[in-house]
């Protein structure tokens, strides 16, 4: 198909093609999770899909087919930075975000053992991905940090999982912002890792003193990699401002949001007592 194929579909309000099915296009819509193109991998390729499963379109034994696939495809080329793999990846990721929103909000298919074999591979993608590009000009989005919080945040709502399965998918967070980095988050990644650490907190499977524990740890970046010490490590200079931004979006996003549990909210002086230590 040509992408005057599928602009039909789009501009025909996403309705399939006569003569064809999800089953028959679905295929295609995922060689294009790959491509340096953004109209066929993100137009076509993300938008299409997201829309047909918004719709119900997709069989419960369909969406499990796909999930090995976009597993395999988090592997491929990992490591490698600068490279066009990055789109296979970070888009196969977004894919698991949306198969994992429909599991929880609109039809429960998975099973507990598929979940957490998935949330296993998402935080080994999670820490070894070394593609932190944004935006890239001619190609479009990259994005696998924020992509992968998105993935993050869906986990965190998941009805198998439990207090240990949250710290430990917070730890991954903290643990990812403080790695030495060849970019530093510019498109908006640090707010899209605060939506999942928000969407943990309102579980409220966490104790307050694990929480606190868990916010000073990051704040202890100042003391571990003060910046003055850095400033002539970009790799390190860009973490520490990292988990500044990113400490910076969850005082925020806790001060202005009006839907947040009293034990949440209590939160607020604890995530304003971790800016200080970067306001030197």
């Amino acid at each position: 198909m040509d992408k005057a194929f599928w602009q039909q579909i789009v501009s025909n309000d996403y309705a399939i093609s006569p003569g064809y099915t999800v089953d028959t296009l679905t295929p295609e819509l995922m060689r294009y999770l790959g491509s340096p193109d953004p109209v066929l991998r993100d137009e076509f390729g993300y938008m299409v899909f997201v829309h047909w499963l918004d719709r119900g379109l997709y069989e419960p034994d369909a969406l499990r087919g796909l999930v090995p696939r976009l597993v395999q495809n988090m592997t491929m080329g990992l490591g490698e930075r600068e490279t066009d793999t990055v789109f296979l990846r970070s888009f196969s990721v977004l894919w698991l975000a949306a198969i994992t929103y429909y599991d929880n909000h609109r039809h429960a298919f998975l099973t507990e053992t598929q979940v957490r074999t998935l949330l296993d591979r998402a935080l080994d993608y999670f820490a070894a991905e070394q593609d932190l590009r944004g935006y890239i000009v001619g190609k479009g989005w990259a994005h696998a940090i924020a992509h992968t919080a998105d993935l993050l945040d869906e986990f965190v709502q998941n009805r198998f999982l439990v207090a240990a399965d949250i710290e430990r998918i917070l730890d991954a967070i903290s643990s990812r912002v403080q790695t030495p980095a060849a970019y530093p988050f510019l498109h908006n990644e640090d707010d899209r890792l605060t939506v999942a650490v928000l969407s943990a907190l309102k579980r409220e499977l966490l104790s307050t003193q694990v929480v606190t524990g868990w916010l000073q740890h990051l704040a202890g970046i100042t003391e571990r990699n003060p910046w003055h010490q850095i400033v002539d490590n970009p790799m390190a200079y860009n973490a520490f401002f990292n988990v500044r931004n990113m400490l910076r979006s969850l005082y925020i996003r806790l001060a202005l949001a009006d839907d947040l549990p009293r034990a949440v909210r209590d939160l607020l002086p604890s995530a304003l007592a971790t800016l200080k230590p970067f306001m030197r």
